[in-house]
């Protein structure tokens, strides 16, 4: 059954912060302080004065569309290989006890060749990515991913500044990281033909930080700390920003990393694009020397950064590490 569809978020709930003095070189104290704050409450706010310009963010929404609008020989054609890249068709996802999400989408990071050590070495998440055969596709598509994964690179210095921590503390852990953008194709709710299939099941995002640019229909629903779901809607001009379980590890729960859920309720196709800001896979994560003290002891046994994401995906899409090769 669909859940009800829920009230808008208030801007005191999931706020705007303005990064204008991140991307400018000014002072980001007042924006760690506000940053803070919206971490250790929802774990989701806007981020407006980003840097990334309109006509990268339209030329990546407008491949998008384009691709999942082409024939059905367009997508087999790059369905999701052994490296996690490619096309994920309706119902790739699929939470355990739930119904399939509701969606689509085509997924890349990362281009290494198939030579690199790493992919060599069968280390998950890492390979060359996929192209569909379609013109104008994969000029947009990586123009975006250059331009928000320079974005985050900034955000992690203020994501370090606001917890008392070296400038360079989460940065020098995305030498080679892990990211994962995702293009992602919504229909309609009425096209579930399951029950209690959603565009995309209540989760939390599995890695650090998440940076999501939503089309105007919006979708995307939140639950608060007291179990209430609260919408998220389109604000022109922002990317929706959130945190995954790696950082809520990391920080020994002090930021949070929160549940929240997709459903298309607009009776239109949908599509939304978030960058999966997620550090080296030998990244350690443990606890936040400024996260802990006598009544806080850690609450996580360390762990390396892509064995966490690994094994989420692969219970969650069924994945399979790709085969090591000696």
């Amino acid at each position: 059954m669909t859940p009800p569809a829920p009230r808008p978020a208030t801007p005191e709930e999931v706020p705007v912060l303005d990064m204008t003095p991140l991307v400018t070189g000014g002072d980001i104290a007042p924006l760690a302080r506000q940053l803070r704050t919206a971490c250790e409450e929802m774990a989701f706010f806007y981020v407006a004065g980003h840097g990334v310009p309109d006509v990268v963010i339209d030329g990546a929404f407008e491949a998008s569309r384009r691709f999942f609008a082409a024939r059905g020989e367009i997508r087999d054609a790059v369905v999701k290989d052994r490296f996690h890249r490619g096309y994920l068709p309706l119902g790739t996802t699929h939470y355990p006890g739930r119904g399939p999400d509701l969606k689509d989408s085509f997924d890349l990071g990362l281009d290494l060749p198939l030579d690199d050590h790493d992919v060599v070495a069968g280390l998950p998440l890492h390979g060359p990515n996929q192209w569909p055969p379609l013109a104008d596709f994969r000029g947009p598509v990586e123009a975006y991913f250059d331009a928000v994964r320079a974005f985050g690179m900034q955000l992690l210095r203020l994501f370090a500044h606001s917890l008392a921590l070296e400038e360079d503390f989460f940065t020098r852990h995305y030498a080679k990281p892990t990211v994962t953008m995702r293009l992602i194709h919504y229909p309609p709710q009425s096209a579930a033909r399951a029950a209690d299939s959603i565009g995309a099941q209540a989760h939390s995002d599995y890695g650090v930080v998440t940076v999501l640019a939503q089309d105007p229909l919006g979708g995307l629903e939140l639950q608060k700390p007291d179990g209430e779901w609260i919408a998220a809607p389109y604000v022109p001009g922002t990317f929706v920003v959130n945190l995954g379980d790696l950082m809520a590890r990391w920080t020994n729960d002090v930021y949070r990393s929160n549940k929240h859920r997709v459903v298309n309720r607009l009776g239109r196709e949908r599509y939304s694009i978030p960058f999966f800001f997620n550090p080296d896979h030998r990244a350690p994560v443990r606890c936040i020397p400024t996260c802990t003290g006598p009544d806080r002891p850690p609450r996580y046994p360390p762990i390396a950064a892509g064995d966490y994401v690994a094994d989420r995906i692969r219970t969650n899409q069924g994945f399979k590490d790709p085969e090591t090769r000696s």
